[in-house]
Formats: structure tokens, C-alpha cells, sequence
């Protein structure tokens, strides 16, 4: 059985896969399963894959109709069988000695979830920002216990799943997995994920290397999309019954927090977009309330 599975999700990503497959050959720690989820690709992206299972024997390949990116991840965690779970895209690449980090890390120390850094590069013309080191904020030898953590998270918070390297019992044990049919997916299983795990460690290297590429949906204007609009209201609707069926404080006060967060950035979409799809009526009279008493703290501050 192998120590790590990795879940790639595929879709159209052919000038882009051989850089991320690449990564995984090179890896210093070569004990993995790698789950490509092709989502009804129709570049080279399978025929890519297909040529490298005889470079990468831990290669096993999945073809479906596209459905997301969240059914892919979801598809590829029916396959796992390693004792940690790194999710991959397959537009980025891994540092060499990311596996072998984690891995040695997380046996060692026991811990849930291990968080390290990424660092972003951008194709020709474009202007990014690196919001993905977490150096400031989080201690490296510490090993956090959930309270700990999540007050953590509150000083410096990151989303992204491929930041994440995850004790594969979780998925069992609390029946974790991705919503399927919706952007912004992250935002909703990252804060399930951290008020249901007990221990975490953080490793202050960039071990993924995250590409901005023109085109891609986030690089897109979302506050102009209705679909990312529509899918960031169903994560707060969620993430507001998951805080009501939390069982700590400290769980309770994240989910919370994050709920509140996503619907203030709800807040900047376009009119039209927000007319067209408003929350449930007591829900957004609960939140518009909580954004008032907001508005009047920072009132008070100046």
C-alpha cells in the first residue's frame, strides 16, 4: 500500500501538464499512487497522460465526463488508498522534496494536517502578489491543537487545498468531501477540514508552485460572474449550517467567521448579480445586520 495518494484532477491543461507530471518524477520520496481524474478533456491532456504511465508506474488514470473540478477530487478519493491525500492541479508543480517533508513530518509528529507556503509565478504581462506565506504568522516547530490553530488562521487564512497535505482517515471518519457543481470550492471543505481536525503542523518552504495564467477562471473578473457569485452564496449558506452543527466553541466561532467573510466579499459583486440571486430572506437580514455593526466598529476606530 502506498504512503501518499495524490488526486490530480485533468481538464485541458496540456501546455501545461508536463511541468506538473514532471514535479512528480522527481520527487525525493517516490512512495505515492497518483490518481489522474481526467474531467472530459478534449486537448492532448489524456494522450499526456497515457505517454507518461511508463515514466510514472503509480500512474493510474480515470476518464469521466467533466463535471468540475470538485466531482473529479471527489472521484479520485473513491481510489485512495495511501495514509495521506495531497490534491494536486494539474497547471502547477511541486517542489522536488515536498512529499518526502510532509510525509516524514506528519508520521513523526503525528499530526492531521500539515500547511506549508506557495509561491506564485505568472505568465508574460502579468502583475501578482504573493499571498501564500504564512512565515509571519505561524510557528514551525509548533504543533497546534484546533483551538489554537484556528485562532491562527484568523491572523493569516489561505483556502487553497494544495496548501494542504491530510491525514486520509479524515475523509472516512467525517465523511469529508468536495461540493460538487460550484466555484470557490475550497472555501467551504478548507474551514470543514480545520474544525475537524485535531493537529497541525506548518513548514515554512514553497513547496508548490502556483501558475496565474491568463484565461483562467480566477484570473477572470469574478465580481462580473454570476456563476462565481451564485456559488460563493451557496458557500455561505453552507458554511452556516455546518456552524450550527459544530460542536466546540472555537469551531463555531471560525465557521462563523468565515460564513461573515464570504458574505461581506459577497457584497462587492455586481448589482445585477446580487439582485438576481439573493440569500434566504433571514439569513441575509441576520448577516446585513452583522455588516452594520461592522461598519459602525471601524466608525468608531477612526
Amino acid at each position: 500500500m502506498p504512503s501518499v495518494s495524490i488526486i490530480l484532477p485533468v481538464y485541458n491543461v496540456a501546455p501545461y501538464l508536463k511541468a506538473c507530471l514532471d514535479s512528480l518524477c522527481v520527487q525525493t520520496f517516490q512512495d505515492f499512487e497518483m490518481i489522474a481524474v481526467n474531467d472530459g478533456s478534449t486537448d492532448e491532456s489524456l494522450a499526456i497522460l497515457e505517454a507518461y504511465q511508463g515514466i510514472l508506474p503509480q500512474l493510474r488514470i480515470i476518464s469521466q465526463p467533466n463535471q468540475g473540478l470538485s466531482a473529479a477530487r471527489n472521484r479520485g478519493l473513491q481510489e485512495v488508498v495511501g495514509k495521506y491525500v495531497y490534491f494536486l492541479d494539474s497547471d502547477d508543480y511541486l517542489q522536488h522534496d515536498m512529499l518526502e517533508a510532509c510525509f516524514s513530518l506528519a508520521e513523526r509528529n503525528h499530526v492531521d494536517v500539515i500547511k506549508f507556503d506557495a509561491e506564485p509565478f505568472a505568465e508574460a504581462g502579468m502583475t501578482i502578489t504573493n499571498s501564500y506565506d504564512s512565515r509571519p504568522w505561524l510557528a514551525e516547530t509548533r504543533i497546534y491543537n484546533q483551538q489554537a490553530w484556528l485562532q491562527a488562521q484568523r491572523n493569516h487564512y489561505n483556502s487553497p487545498v494544495w496548501l494542504l497535505f491530510i491525514r486520509a482517515e479524515l475523509f472516512a471518519k467525517h465523511d469529508l468531501r468536495f461540493l460538487a457543481g460550484v466555484l470557490h470550492e475550497d472555501e467551504l471543505f478548507t474551514p470543514q477540514l480545520f474544525t475537524k481536525a485535531e493537529t497541525f503542523q506548518y513548514i515554512a518552504q514553497p513547496f508548490f508552485k502556483r501558475r496565474y495564467r491568463a484565461g483562467s477562471i480566477m484570473q477572470n473578473n469574478i465580481y462580473q460572474s454570476q456563476a462565481s457569485y451564485d456559488s460563493k452564496l451557496r458557500v455561505v449558506r453552507e458554511l452556516d449550517v455546518a456552524s450550527k452543527q459544530a460542536k466546540s466553541d472555537a469551531a463555531i466561532d471560525f465557521l462563523i467567521w468565515r460564513r461573515n467573510t464570504l458574505y461581506m466579499d459577497s457584497r462587492g459583486y455586481a448589482k445585477n448579480l446580487r439582485q438576481a440571486s439573493p440569500l434566504p430572506f433571514m439569513l441575509s437580514k441576520r448577516l446585513e445586520m452583522r455588516a452594520a455593526i461592522r461598519r459602525i466598529r471601524k466608525g468608531w476606530k477612526r
